[in-house]
């Protein structure tokens, strides 16, 4: 009789186990940030923590047919990726086996730059193909995949023949679940549309697309759309649009007809974009940041330039095709882009032009009540989510302060208030303060990667990688519902001494509040402006709970030239042990212990 050996039959007993402890530990990365507060903070990793980051290395590259301008999906052992191509990619996270792919429409050449703004669509000539540009979203509930895609209708079409397309996979195969659909229609609540075909200006996708569960229990895919050109007085504007999925299933009673809210129904641009993260959701309620455009100050419901809560309502079976409705609730006119051009200085105003408050998108923590964001002034808002203020200052939880760099008095060291209560003509109030002529280096200090929020056991923090400056962590005060104070910053720099955007893009990961868990990590652009041109990028870490001298300590730096070329609208994931960052030299490069 032959035995098995000690080692064996200890494995036969243990493997068991290992699988059921696995697969109650794994977590699901099913839209950008995380989930629908964007928050960033995946507090389900039990692997990766401070004292083993150090040991992470490059485990193996996921190639695809092109550049990835979104954020990798993770769902059980499933990577999903997605290319400029219209390509969608499956792969097994733990062989690399690539299980399924689809093109899902024709991709067309936006390197046209003898346009005008408003037809082309690549100023910089950095792309041949141009596809998926907004973070899909999975189902995980039903096993769906839903997908927009920006393409021509088929390969032989002009190039200038564009539709936007809204597609119901199945996330296991990638077969159509429902067809897909054309996103068309006007704008509910005013004047213009969704262009598709020869129509210009073009819109484009690039925030996240969200899933809302509604009060009922009905769901809700939502796209948004930001503008080429972005003409305040139009033509051409920013919208947010809502299917319900009943509408998208065909249940009885119900079409695919979306609500379709306009941002600047009385005037033009106003583009919903956040560099690529997704609307926050809350229940029934949708928080955004827009861009540049027509503000609520210049003209009346017209909302550029603003934080703005929209609340969703769920079709109703055989009234008006099932269709559902957005509606403005709340929101909070931050600035408005023809007040700050005739305060800048000359050679400044193109940039007091350009402030778009939505570069960047925003942080819900629902539990405190907090929304946060901020954008190309590199300053940040700390908003009370139940009443965001429409033009008073009263329910703020902070005045906006300089986040991204560390200006000069009043600010105190760090650009917050000190501890004196808010006070609406407070100093800090300058919002002209990061035009270029007016920081310390002369240079801009932009947010475009989404802040990110952790919490610890009694406190949060916040951490923000703005342009051309090293990564910073804010406290949060749980009593206040305050960013209270500086934390500390990291080593690099975004962009190096080469000026340029975009800044770093961030997640935090962390098991629950137990110390020592924490870890923030970021991809930056080594040198470089990663706007205008491809440049190297690399993934660094740190341990999420500062150091006593103001420094975060760093716990791993990808190697030169590993990461490959920088992806400007991809965020990494965190998930069950592994790191996952997609790139423009054409692959997902993973990262494990």
């Amino acid at each position: 009789m032959t035995y098995p050996s000690c080692t064996s039959a200890l494995a036969l007993l243990v493997a068991p186990a290992l699988a059921l402890a696995s697969s109650a530990q794994a977590v699901d990365i099913w839209t950008v940030g995380v989930d629908n507060t964007r928050q960033g903070w995946n507090r389900s990793e039990t692997v990766l923590k401070a004292a083993n980051v150090p040991r992470l290395k490059k485990i193996r590259d996921f190639p695809v047919d092109e550049k990835i301008d979104v954020s990798p999906l993770v769902v059980g052992d499933k990577l999903y990726v997605f290319t400029m191509t219209n390509t969608a990619y499956v792969f097994d996270v733990n062989t690399g086996a690539e299980l399924v792919k689809r093109q899902l429409a024709a991709p067309f050449d936006p390197a046209d730059i003898a346009n005008p703004p408003e037809k082309g669509m690549d100023l910089h000539n950095m792309y041949r193909n141009w596809g998926i540009t907004a973070t899909p979203v999975i189902d995980v509930a039903t096993n769906t995949l839903y997908v927009t895609t920006f393409g021509k209708p088929n390969a032989a079409s002009q190039n200038t023949e564009r539709n936007n397309m809204l597609w119901i996979l199945d996330a296991s195969t990638l077969a159509n679940k429902k067809p897909p659909v054309l996103i068309a229609g006007n704008a509910d609540n005013g004047v213009g549309g969704i262009a598709n075909g020869f129509t210009t200006p073009y819109q484009k996708m690039r925030a996240g697309l969200g899933l809302l569960t509604e009060a009922g229990g009905n769901k809700a895919v939502v796209v948004s759309f930001s503008i080429n050109g972005e003409n305040p007085n139009g033509p051409g504007h920013g919208f947010v649009v809502a299917y319900d999925v009943r509408g998208l299933n065909r249940d009885v009673g119900f079409t695919p007809t979306p609500a379709i809210w306009n941002v600047t129904p009385g005037g033009g641009a106003g583009g919903v974009w956040m560099s690529g993260s997704g609307p926050a959701i809350d229940a029934d309620d949708i928080y955004l940041a827009t861009g540049n455009g027509m503000d609520p100050g210049t003209k009346p419901n017209n909302f550029a330039e603003s934080f703005v809560k929209l609340r969703y309502t769920a079709g109703v079976s055989g009234a008006n095709n099932g269709k559902p409705t957005l509606a403005v609730i709340d929101y909070w006119g931050a600035f408005s882009d023809f007040e700050r051009r005739d305060k800048a200085a000359p050679q400044d105003r193109g940039a007091a032009q350009d402030q778009d408050l939505g570069s960047a998108g925003v942080v819900l923590i629902p539990a405190r009540g907090n929304l946060i964001g901020g954008g190309k002034d590199g300053i940040l808002y700390n908003l009370n989510k139940d009443n965001l203020g429409k033009s008073t200052w009263d329910p703020h939880f902070n005045l906006p302060f300089v986040a991204t760099y560390l200006p000069n008095a009043p600010n105190g060291p760090a650009g917050l208030p000190t501890n004196t209560a808010a006070n609406p003509n407070w100093p800090i109030v300058k919002l002209d303060r990061n035009l270029p002529a007016q920081t310390p280096t002369g240079k801009s200090y932009h947010i475009h990667g989404t802040p990110v929020y952790m919490e610890r056991a009694s406190s949060g923090i916040l951490f923000v990688w703005g342009e051309n400056e090293r990564l910073k962590a804010y406290n949060y005060d749980f009593a206040t519902k305050r960013i209270a104070s500086f934390s500390a910053q990291g080593m690099q720099v975004a962009s190096g001494n080469d000026p340029g955007m975009p800044g770093g893009r961030l997640v935090v990961s962390s098991n629950g509040t137990s110390p020592g868990t924490g870890v923030v990590w970021g991809t930056y652009p080594v040198l470089g402006d990663a706007n205008s041109k491809v440049v190297h990028g690399a993934l660094v870490a740190y341990d999420a709970t500062p150091a006593a001298n103001g420094k975060l300590t760093q716990l791993f730096h990808s190697k030169p030239d590993e990461l490959g070329f920088f992806a400007k609208y991809s965020t990494p994931v965190v998930a069950n042990g592994k790191v996952y960052v997609g790139t423009f030299s054409n692959k997902v490069v993973q990262y494990g212990l």
